[in-house]
């Protein structure tokens, strides 16, 4: 059987034209779109380039440390040297400018250096004027790496796989490579010597471990918190070492004050944030005098006054070690 083909009218036609038209301006429009960008979007692909086109804040004052860093052969400047002081130091190393300003930091300046022959190296140094000896050993010990090597280059200095860190006098240097090798080590050294030349010799900090005793201590985390020691609120200026006993782990504390008057307000104040804590009072034996032993679970505390020192022994593990600790710890500052 034929087929009879139907026939289209012209208002079927004209409908058909319509949306023939119709998807065409469609097309035409989704074309357009796509030769346009969201600004948004255009705004957040140009931050990365403005932000590191924006040079390191300054202010009156700054860059007195910047005269001490040293062009040495072999480090190909990155561009001129920055400079930082207490307001804008987190610009710089947000995350840890906390650690500096509670310490007394002053200003740091940093430079950047291309590394000649040692793979295309990139080396960042920074020097840190924490205004006083002290105050510069306190970040230093508060920064260090557990179990990194000491250098003789300072009385306060140690080296990690890529870097160098150290104190002499009221600065606190850190100088930093991308990569860890034989030849970079030795030119981070060269430039470390070159640097300590130009350095002025304004005394030294005391050595912090030898005011502890030796047996069992770890003297790589003999810090200095110059603030708010284990949380506590205005206990200041403590020392501390972390020590391994036959009886257990436990963490010797002193702090020098001017009075013996002043080193007993201390001890209270910290007496009282332990027991604000839940911490409770242990009976110490007799022969250990006016030492006060606190207990939480596992952690035991134990304070005590030796002369105007106000020392004592922070989360041992045992009883037994923390009066074997305390004990070692009055021996030693008996006559200080």
């Amino acid at each position: 059987m034929a087929r009879v083909k139907s026939k289209v009218g012209p208002t079927q036609k004209l409908l058909g034209y319509a949306i023939l038209a119709l998807l065409g301006l469609i097309l035409v429009w989704l074309l357009a779109q796509q030769t346009r960008f969201n600004p948004a979007v255009v705004v957040a692909q140009r931050a990365p380039l403005l932000q590191a086109r924006t040079p390191a804040a300054s202010g009156p004052g700054l860059g007195a440390t910047a005269s001490l860093l040293p062009e040495v052969s072999g480090f190909s400047p990155q561009g001129p040297a920055q400079s930082y002081g207490p307001d804008n130091l987190s610009d710089k190393i947000n995350g840890k400018a906390d650690l500096y300003l509670k310490a007394g930091f002053q200003e740091m300046s940093c430079r950047s250096f291309g590394l000649d022959g040692a793979g295309g190296a990139f080396v960042e140094v920074f020097i840190y004027d924490m205004g006083s000896p002290p105050n510069a050993f306190a970040v230093f010990s508060g920064q260090r790496r557990a179990g990194s090597p000491d250098l003789p280059l300072t009385a306060n200095a140690y080296a990690s796989a890529n870097a160098l860190f150290f104190t002499k006098g009221r600065f606190y240097v850190e100088i930093v490579a991308d990569r860890a090798s034989e030849a970079v080590q030795k030119s981070l050294e060269a430039y470390a010597a070159a640097l300590l030349a130009k350095l002025p010799g304004d005394g030294e900090a005391k050595d912090a471990a030898a005011l502890f005793p030796q047996e069992g201590l770890a003297k790589d985390t003999v810090r200095l918190c110059t603030a708010d020691s284990f949380g506590c609120e205005g206990l200041n200026n403590m020392l501390t070492g972390e020590y391994t006993l036959k009886s257990g782990k436990a963490t010797g504390f002193i702090a020098a004050k001017e009075t013996p008057e002043q080193a007993r307000a201390e001890a209270r104040r910290y007496l009282d944030f332990l027991a604000a804590n839940g911490y409770q009072k242990v009976q110490a034996p007799a022969e250990a005098g006016d030492l006060q032993v606190f207990a939480l679970d596992n952690s035991f505390e134990a304070v005590f006054i030796q002369g105007s020192n106000l020392a004592g022994v922070h989360d041992a593990s045992s009883l037994e070690a923390a009066l074997e600790l305390a004990g070692q710890l009055r021996a030693g500052l008996k006559g200080k």
